[in-house]
């Protein structure tokens, strides 16, 4: 992938805040977004779910993301996906390929990656002491 964003939620999942970037402007580590102001996060937060953006539809959701997103993703391709630990959903990754077409196999990894995430997640946060 050649840009990636990793944004935490907070325990109300009301806000958004980067987490991690990649391929992206420096300024973007500061972002944070209100989820109370936009359905599609709020869907992506009731559980762990993932958005692929590609030409076909990608004027029906590109009007749902919040402009900043459009901005700094600016291309037809995208896929955001949340994940979640223990039932609730913690983070949401975004994902591009620099605005160009992501391959099947290309997909197929990132939902697999995201698995292992979500897996490692639930393991720390039930690890004993």
């Amino acid at each position: 992938m050649q840009r990636v964003m990793l944004l935490m939620a907070d325990k109300t999942l009301s806000t958004l805040r980067v987490h991690q970037i990649d391929g992206l402007p420096k300024d973007a580590d500061q972002l944070s977004l209100d989820v109370t102001q936009n359905t599609l996060l709020q869907r992506l937060l009731q559980k762990s779910a993932q958005v692929r953006l590609n030409p076909e539809n990608h004027a029906q959701f590109a009007a749902l993301l919040p402009p900043v997103l459009r901005r700094l993703f600016n291309g037809e391709h995208l896929l955001l996906r949340s994940l979640s630990a223990n039932g609730r959903v913690v983070m949401l990754a975004i994902v591009d390929q620099g605005g160009g077409p992501f391959s099947e196999t290309t997909v197929q990894a990132f939902g697999k990656t995201a698995q292992c995430i979500e897996k490692a997640l639930h393991s720390f946060t039930n690890r004993s002491s």
